[in-house]
Parts: C-alpha cells; sequence; structure tokens
C-alpha cells in the first residue's frame, strides 16, 4: 500500500532543494554520516505530525537552511521551508483525482504551515479526512524507554478502535474486578465520610499502556524487557507497529532511522528480510541505514536512494542532494564500506545461519542418541558409509550412528565446542571429515590433542568421548599420495573424499557412466607482470599414473549424490578400503 508517490522538500535545514520521484514500497536512503538522512525522515515528520523530532515542535529560526537564510538577507526577502507531496489515491475515492499534491510551507510569522493543493478544485474536507487516514511514524535513531510508551499508546488507540480485540468491554469487566475487591474499603469510606465513593478506572487507558512491558524469555527465566539489552528491545518496534498497523483503520507510513542499531551483523539480516518479506506488506517505509545488511535489500518493492552532501554557493555551503540507485557504480563510488561488503556479509550470514541450523540438528540428535555418533560432512557421505557398513557386515547392526554435518569447519567447530561442556558422556562424539585441504586445515587446529592409540583421531575431550580425525589412506592409494607429497617439496597430500576411497576401477567406470563429474582445478597466476588463469590439473594429471588421473581434478558437486544413489549395486569386495575405518571407529567407540 503506496500513498506517497512523490517527495519534494526545500530549505529545510542541510536541504536546500531536493525530491523524490516515484517512491515504492520500501525507500531505503543511504550515505555516509553527516549528510542529511535524517533530516529527511524529519522533514517528513514536520509534514505529516507538526514536528521535527518525537515530541519537539518546530522552530523554524533553527530549521531553516541556512544556505537560504543567507539568500533571503542578501536579497531583503522572505525566506520559507517548504514540502510538496504527490499522493496516491490509494483509497480509490470517487471524490479525487488518481493523484493529488499538498504542499505545506512555513515562515517565521505564521504558527502554522500555509496549505496549498493541486488541483484547487479539491475541497479542503477531502484532503482532511484522506490526511486522516494516514498514521504516519517517525522511529529515531536513539531509541529510549520514551519511544516503547509511545507506541504502546498508539497500541492502545489501534486496540481501541478494533472492535474484535475486545478492548472497551475489558476495560469494563476490569473497573467491576476492582470494585468487587475493594468492596469492603468502599463501604467504610461510605460509613465514615456519609457518601458513596468507588474506585473509577479511567475510559482512557493509554497512560496504562504506557507502563506496560514485555516479559522476555531468557534460559529459562522470566525478565522484562527493559532489563534486555538494546539491541532486543530495537526489534520488538517494528514488530509493535506492523501489528498496530495490521489492527488499525489507518495505513501507515514509517520513518524509520537506523534500524539495525545495537544489532549484530546476523541479526541486521534477519531484521532487514522481515522489512523485505513482512512490515512492507501494510506500511510504506522510509529507511536512513548504513548496514550492508539494508543496503542489500533489492527487488520489485525496494528503492535505494544514495544520500550526498555537496557545496553549493559562494561559500561551498554543505546541502543534501539524493540520487536513484540504478546501478552498484553509483553507490560503489559514494558509499564506500557498506557497499563493498554487502555481497559477502550476506554470504557469511547465510553461512553462518546454514551452520546453526546444522549444529541444530546434530544436538537434537546427539540427546537422543543410544549409539556411538560418528558426524560427516555431508548427506552424500553418510549414506557412502551406511552402505559401506552393510555391505560388508551384511545382517549386522552398526556399532555406531552417521550424522550429516556441514563441512570440515562445521564439524570441526561443532565437537570442539561439545567437548568443552562440562561433565562425561557414555556415548563416543566423533567428528570424520575429508582427507582433503579443508579437511587437513581443521585437523591442524587440533594439532596438540594426542591420538588416540595409534590412530588418526585426536582426543579433544576422553572424558566427553570426543574425537576429530580425517580419512585414512587406503594402502593402494598410498603411491598416489607420495606422488603428490613429491610435487612441491612434500608438503601437498593426496586430495581424499568418501567417494574416492572405492578402487580405480569402480571411480572410471562411474566417470564413463556419467554417475559421477570432474573438473578442472584453476587458480589465478600470482606473477605481478601476467594476470591469467592457470590449469592446474593439466599440469598435475601427466605426473599420476594414468588410472588415477581424476586425482588432478575435483568432483562436481552436484554429481555427489548420483554416485552414492549408485554404489549400492556395487560388490563387498568394492568397498574394502572402508574396513580399516570402521575397525578404528570401532575401537574408538
Amino acid at each position: 500500500m503506496r500513498p506517497i508517490e512523490k517527495i519534494e522538500i526545500n530549505y529545510f535545514r542541510s536541504i536546500y532543494s531536493i525530491s523524490f520521484s516515484k517512491t515504492n514500497d520500501i525507500n531505503i536512503l543511504v550515505g555516509t554520516n553527516d549528510v542529511g538522512k535524517s533530516n529527511i525522515l524529519k522533514s517528513l515528520n514536520l509534514f505529516f505530525n507538526d514536528e521535527t523530532e518525537l515530541g519537539s515542535g518546530f522552530n523554524f529560526i533553527e530549521d531553516l537552511s541556512r544556505l537560504r537564510e543567507k539568500e533571503a538577507r542578501a536579497a531583503k526577502g522572505r525566506a520559507s521551508i517548504w514540502i510538496k507531496i504527490t499522493f496516491n489515491n490509494y483509497l480509490s475515492w470517487a471524490s479525487l483525482p488518481r493523484q493529488f499534491v499538498i504542499k505545506k510551507s512555513w515562515n517565521r510569522y505564521q504558527s502554522i504551515p500555509i496549505q496549498t493543493i493541486i488541483p484547487e478544485s479539491i475541497p479542503n474536507t477531502t484532503i482532511a479526512r484522506f490526511i486522516n487516514k494516514i498514521s504516519f511514524n517517525y522511529i529515531p535513531a536513539v531509541r529510549g524507554r520514551d519511544i516503547f510508551s509511545h507506541y504502546l499508546q498508539m497500541l492502545h488507540d489501534a486496540l481501541i478502535d478494533d472492535e474484535r480485540a475486545g478492548v472497551r468491554g475489558a476495560s469494563g469487566r476490569l473497573m467491576e474486578a476492582i470494585n468487587d475487591s475493594t468492596s469492603v474499603m468502599s463501604r467504610s469510606i461510605e460509613d465514615g465520610l456519609g457518601f458513596k465513593s468507588t474506585i473509577q478506572v479511567p475510559e482512557d487507558l493509554r497512560e496504562l499502556f504506557a507502563a506496560l512491558d514485555f516479559s522476555t524469555d531468557f534460559a529459562g527465566y522470566s525478565v522484562p524487557l527493559q532489563k534486555r539489552g538494546d539491541g532486543i528491545q530495537a526489534r520488538h518496534i517494528p514488530f509493535i507497529l506492523d501489528f498496530i498497523a495490521t489492527r488499525s483503520k489507518k495505513t501507515h507510513v514509517w520513518a524509520y532511522e537506523e534500524p539495525e542499531n545495537s544489532l549484530e551483523l546476523g541479526r541486521a539480516f534477519e531484521l532487514a528480510g522481515q522489512f523485505r518479506n513482512e512490515f512492507y506488506k501494510e506500511n510504506q517505509i522510509f529507511i536512513t541505514t548504513h548496514s550492508p545488511a539494508f543496503y542489500d535489500l533489492s527487488g520489485s518493492p525496494v528503492t535505494k536512494w544514495l544520500i550526498n552532501s555537496e557545496p553549493v554557493g559562494p561559500n561551498n555551503e554543505p546541502v543534501t542532494t539524493s540520487t536513484m540507485i540504478t546501478s552498484s557504480d553509483v553507490s560503489d563510488k559514494s558509499l564506500g564500506v557498506a557497499a563493498l561488503l554487502a555481497d559477502r556479509a550476506r554470504e557469511l550470514h547465510e553461512e553462518i545461519t546454514g551452520l546453526r541450523e546444522s549444529n541444530k540438528s546434530i544436538e537434537s540428535k546427539l540427546q537422543i542418541a543410544q549409539r556411538p555418533q560418528v558426524i560427516v560432512e555431508g548427506t552424500t557421505d553418510q549414506q557412502i558409509l551406511e552402505t559401506a557398513f552393510s555391505k560388508l557386515y551384511p545382517g549386522t547392526e552398526a556399532f555406531c550412528e552417521f550424522i550429516p554435518g556441514n563441512g570440515a569447519s562445521n564439524i570441526a567447530s561443532f565437537v570442539k565446542s561439545h567437548s568443552k561442556m562440562k561433565g562425561s558422556c557414555e556415548i563416543a562424539t566423533i567428528a570424520l571429515a575429508d582427507n582433503d585441504q579443508a579437511g587437513r586445515e581443521q585437523e591442524r587446529k587440533f594439532s596438540s590433542y594426542k591420538y588416540f592409540d595409534g590412530s588418526g583421531f585426536r582426543v579433544l575431550n576422553i572424558n566427553r568421548k570426543t574425537y576429530f580425525g580425517l580419512l585414512p589412506v587406503p594402502e593402494e592409494l598410498r603411491e598416489v599420495d607420495q606422488i603428490f607429497r613429491a610435487l612441491r617439496g612434500g608438503d601437498m597430500r593426496i586430495p581424499l573424499s568418501i567417494e574416492l576411497m572405492f578402487p580405480e576401477r569402480i571411480i572410471n567406470r562411474a566417470i564413463e557412466l556419467d554417475h559421477i563429474q570432474f573438473g578442472d582445478r584453476v587458480t589465478k597466476a600470482r606473477d605481478p607482470e601476467f594476470n591469467f588463469y592457470v590449469n592446474l590439473s593439466e599440469n598435475i594429471a601427466p605426473q599420476l599414473p594414468g588410472e588415477y588421473a581424476y586425482f588432478a581434478k575435483e568432483i562436481v558437486n552436484a554429481s555427489k549424490q548420483i554416485f552414492a544413489d549408485t554404489v549400492v549395486d556395487l560388490e563387498p569386495d568394492d568397498f574394502g578400503c572402508f574396513q580399516p575405518l570402521f575397525e578404528t571407529l570401532r575401537r574408538i567407540t
């Protein structure tokens, strides 16, 4: 729902003249500090609520553009501040055209603004009714308890208007309950004073709502919201406002300064997603931000504006300017860090979110575990290991359970945190990573821990039976491993994943049948004189035995599931390389 189509602001504070054409459901104002982003929102608050700050009145002398003040003084003319908004007839009133304009101007000689309507034929009464249908909510960057009180009072108003909420009836029942509980006191007063006197609950419960607070759950305890951190408190505000909008008979417009304040980056991305997916449906929103999370928002409901400060006039007075962002080039040169970090920050947020969900899944399975748990990198690793065990030990119940994690770094961090917990465990937890670069990088982090009884698994906590290890290199691959070690002074190793534990004839047959796919390993040259890519596979493959040339390449992830599905048709002898691994795992558990 988009009541505002266009905004024009003139001579307000740092703004000399600025306009926003074709506003959207979500309008994001980005730019460096002190360029005037907040002044844009405060000017809108002036237009709708006759105040600049929340609860602070308009002061013409303080709010007039300094540049305009100098111009008017030099010309011995009269200065004014004016704001013009083009509205959409979103209510489809027959008495209004599709679009119309309301202009308000202020000067030092009048206490109320002069209002102009275009077209002039629209009656003032119609305009007044239309504006009364819009609730403009300004949320400042610094948000104290008074902000919560203000919006809780708005919640009261919305609930009073919403007959479904039953607040009017509830206030009457509250009064009856109070009078019933204090009837003895009332009779004593009547006997002593000679007339009736009962407690009266005010019909207007706004002050009561202003004193309300949220009770939040924290570590199993009920904690008042006021006692929680600023970030938790700030997260409540848009939910309160959105709830008000869904219960109100008015259309709501938000002017929200820096919603990311007091939030860590991950929470900022979550909040930005809620603005993008939920809050805009009932509200037209204007946001100022410095966060990559909000800068990263995109799609049809979103328009972004770059706000700058540029020198104007003979004295180079700084004035606020705006440019609609239509390409990353516009913002990257002027915005700086937020633009540069947006993509990477989003990737990290998505990765962290995935890790959290994976950890929750692992934790839930450990809580009900009856057998030792071996955490592997992914679902195809789990599938192949379960198939291998059933082939090697037919009719035997597995001594452990394989649980998919989310990559080597995640399963390593999980068992590390698991090992730090207090108490002991009867059931072993073992992280098993691929014996490749990623897995070995995680294994080096545990280099200070001893190996378990000559195995390749390090003991992270003997009391909690927590271990970390890599896939063992099968005997038949020792020669290939030695070739890799010799390639670069002994610090290279064979890149061994679960799929490559099978005999070479199985892998090459799967390649022929397109059951598994490999791609070249390509890297960028590090020579400062030459900027090109080097195909490492073409350099390494000739140095390997021909039947093992696939070790010079990397598996295409999309083909791993196909391969895992096909190994069920292999013979037990084809899984021989897995037997030493299972024997080691059984010994550890």
